[in-house]
C-alpha cells in the first residue's frame, strides 16, 4: 500500500498530540510509521512544514460549522454533544503538545489558537441563537459576551496544574461548568428538557 502525505500528516499528529512535538523527531515518525527517512523527507520539507500540516489538519478535524447539524437535535441535544466534543479534545492531547507549539513554533500556535477559537465561537453563537429562537435559553442574554465568556472559561481548563493541587480532574470540572453554564441561560422550558435528558442518559 502505498504511504502518502496524508498518512505522514495523520500519524505524525497522533504522535506529537501523545508525546508532545519536541520529544518526537524525524526519526521517531519514520521509525514508529515504519517506513524509511527518506520516505518521510520525499513528502515533507522539514519538521517545520510537517508541523504545519498536522494543524491544518486540526483546523479541518475541529471544523463545527457541521458539527451536529443534524435537524432533529434540538438545541439542549447539541449542547451536549459540543461540550462533550469540546471535553474529548481537551483530555485526549499531551499538554506538551500546546506547550512545544507555543514555544517552537509560534506561527503555527498562533494559527492553532485563532482557528480553534473561530470554530467554537461560531458554533456556540450559531446555538445560544437557535436556543433563545426555541425557548430553550433567555431571551436577555447577550449572545456575543456569553459566547467569549465561555471561549475564557474553556482555555482557562488548560491550565492542568490546579487540578492535581484540587486533587480534581479536567473532565469533572467540564461536567460542573457545563451544568452551571445551563442552569445560568436556560428558560424554564430549557431546564426541564436538560433534566429530561440527563435523567435518561
Amino acid at each position: 500500500m502505498e504511504f502518502t502525505r496524508d498518512k505522514l500528516v495523520l500519524n505524525s499528529l497522533k504522535l506529537y498530540m501523545k508525546y508532545g512535538i519536541k520529544s518526537v523527531s524525524m526519526d521517531d515518525v519514520a521509525h514508529e510509521l515504519s517506513v524509511s527517512k527518506k520516505t518521510v523527507y520525499n513528502l515533507v520539507k522539514d519538521k517545520n512544514t510537517l508541523v504545519d500540516s498536522c494543524i491544518n489538519l486540526i483546523a479541518e478535524q475541529t471544523d463545527m460549522s457541521d458539527f451536529c447539524s443534524d435537524s432533529e437535535l434540538n438545541v439542549i441535544e447539541k449542547h451536549i454533544h459540543i461540550y462533550k466534543h469540546i471535553s474529548r479534545l481537551l483530555t485526549e492531547m499531551n499538554p506538551s503538545f500546546e506547550y512545544d507549539l507555543k514555544k517552537y513554533y509560534p506561527n503555527q500556535f498562533v494559527k492553532y489558537v485563532k482557528n480553534r477559537r473561530r470554530n467554537i465561537f461560531d458554533k456556540m453563537r450559531q446555538d445560544l441563537k437557535q436556543g433563545i429562537a426555541e425557548g430553550y435559553f433567555r431571551a436577555d442574554i447577550d449572545v456575543d459576551k456569553l459566547t467569549l465568556l465561555n471561549i475564557i472559561r474553556i482555555e482557562g481548563l488548560k491550565e492542568t496544574d490546579i487540578f492535581e493541587e484540587y486533587n480534581i480532574t479536567m473532565l469533572n470540572l467540564l461536567d460542573e461548568l457545563f451544568n452551571y453554564h445551563l442552569h445560568g441561560i436556560a428558560t424554564q422550558q430549557g431546564l426541564e428538557e436538560y433534566k429530561k435528558l440527563t435523567e435518561n442518559k
